[in-house]
């Protein structure tokens, strides 16, 4: 006789687990047994519906974000823009300084 430990899987949000409705009727189907911390009472059907949604509007951000940059709009935070080019900055000048004292 094997004894086998059945776990849950606990998110915190549905939408974090995946934005594809296959996937979440796949992980249903398989028997993986999971609860949505924000729909913690919610149905096979609640769960289904609301992985379409998320899937909807995780496909409608990404065409919105690509029309955005289309249109020569800058994406990103600029305080983290400005922090990679210093970063990036930083870099350039250590490479440099560390070929000039490299002797040949």
């Amino acid at each position: 006789m094997t004894w086998q430990a059945k776990a849950t899987l606990l998110i915190a949000k549905l939408d974090r687990l995946a934005r594809n409705v296959a996937f979440i009727a796949t992980m249903m189907e398989a028997g993986v047994d999971f609860v949505a911390c924000d729909q913690p009472f919610a149905s096979r059907l609640t769960l289904h519906i609301l992985a379409a949604v998320a899937e909807d509007e995780a496909r409608r951000k990404r065409t919105d974000l690509a029309a955005a940059k289309a249109r020569g709009k800058k994406l990103g935070s600029p305080v983290a823009r400005k922090t990679v080019a210093r970063a990036r900055a930083a870099r350039s000048a250590y490479v440099a300084k560390a070929n000039e004292t490299t002797p040949r």
